[in-house]
């Protein structure tokens, strides 16, 4: 059992990986005989693998199996200082990558059709399969370490497909805008990273729940840092300005990125560290706090967004707000079964998003009697706070004027 689960594991994160490296490879090398099916088909072969792979995972596993590790050795080790290639099997990890891999592969399904004669057809599969791996890689890893090399790359991934239309100025600049505010809140996540080295001596996720042995300061430090990075990785408040912005990329994209897995992935996080948000109530508290303020603040935006995938992007935001409302309240259960649900839903909307600008076209034509209560008994706070829902608060030129030189 233990050789089968090591072959399914390695197929399971790596073989996606391992075709849009050949994919890569082979557009890099400008091979002729290279068509559009041709990187389609490579593409969807380590997709499909890595499904199967993560199904048979969970049939070889048992339906509520106990947690088990899987090691392969270590990565690095410097002196006292280890990162394990560890892989953790556990029900949430289980749910993570089977919702990954099916809605990565739908996706790639749908956009054979939809980027037909796009001049970066290659491009978007190859860079659609390292995102894949790196999917997996974040629901397995067994060590913060291995957790946060999956982070980066789907980071990465997701900058790469907003500047997909790089012809044009402002996908560049979204995508740059993206990866910066990845990068500012990622310090969050290696800090605490090292603080963990150092205080528990080791980033196992079986060996979390010694947290509850450090001091409250430090312990809310930690979970402190690892909501900021999971803050920006799902575009909570105030780090929220770069996803209208990342509608830039191709639809396909977004549905699989801002709609279905990696806004959720910053969520996964927290769930995964589950034992240290016990141990910190002040940082739960926040956590409490900033969700439910993004949920306000994208549901006001996403009645007056007056385009589709806008909209879509900021009904998006207002869940996510919700479930890490969920999350710090301990109700980790119900919050992964919303996650899931809420992926699928998401990537249904986005995917049929140009099916549905009729729909879209008829907010920020409401009148005050459509305000309900507000506007029937305050019609000019009503005024006020649909210009500013329709300027989305003015978070962007806010947010612009803080990194201005």
């Amino acid at each position: 059992m233990h050789e089968f689960l090591t072959v399914a594991m390695g197929l399971c994160v790596f073989a996606p990986f391992a075709m849009s490296l050949l994919s890569g490879l082979l557009l890099l090398g400008r091979v002729n005989w290279m068509q559009e099916r041709t990187f389609y088909r490579l593409c969807m072969a380590g997709l499909i693998v890595s499904l199967v792979s993560s199904v048979a995972i969970g049939i070889a596993r048992g339906i509520g199996a106990e947690p088990a590790e899987l090691n392969f050795g270590h990565w690095v080790i410097i002196g006292n200082y280890e990162i394990p290639a560890l892989f953790y099997m556990d029900n949430l990890a289980q749910v993570f990558s089977l919702m990954g891999a099916a809605l990565t592969a739908l996706v790639a399904r749908f956009s054979q059709t939809y980027l037909h004669k796009e001049a970066g057809f290659g491009r978007f599969f190859v860079i659609l399969g390292v995102f894949a791996s790196s999917t997996q890689l974040v629901a397995w890893a067994g060590a913060l370490d291995l957790f946060f090399a999956g982070w980066e790359a789907i980071g990465l991934c997701s900058a790469l497909f907003i500047g997909y239309f790089y012809e044009r100025d402002e996908p560049v600049r979204s995508g740059l805008r993206a990866f910066a505010t990845y990068r500012l809140c990622d310090a969050g996540f290696l800090i605490s990273i090292v603080m963990i080295h150092e205080l528990i001596g080791s980033t196992r996720i079986s060996g979390l729940t010694a947290a509850t042995s450090l001091s409250g300061p430090a312990v809310t430090i930690i979970a402190v840092m690892l909501m900021i990075a999971a803050f920006g990785k799902s575009a909570q408040l105030p780090f929220s300005t770069w996803l209208p912005r990342a509608m830039e990329g191709p639809t396909p994209a977004s549905a699989l990125f801002y709609g279905a897995v990696s806004i959720h992935v910053g969520l996964f996080l927290l769930l995964r560290i589950s034992p240290i948000l016990e141990a910190a109530p002040l940082a739960r508290g926040l956590g409490v706090g900033v969700g439910l303020l993004t949920a306000i603040y994208a549901s006001l935006v996403a009645r007056t967004n007056t385009d589709a995938k806008g909209a879509l992007a900021h009904a998006t935001l207002g869940q996510i707000g919700l479930i890490l409302a969920e999350i710090c309240l301990g109700f980790t259960t119900f919050a992964l079964f919303h996650l899931t649900t809420h992926a699928l839903l998401r990537i249904w909307q986005f995917l049929r998003a140009p099916n549905t600008l009729a729909d879209t076209h008829t907010f920020g034509h409401h009148t005050d009697k459509q305000h309900g209560i507000l506007g029937k008994y305050f019609p000019q706070a009503s005024r006020w706070l649909y210009a500013q829902a329709l300027n989305r608060f003015r978070l962007d030129d806010r947010m612009d004027s803080m990194l201005a030189p």
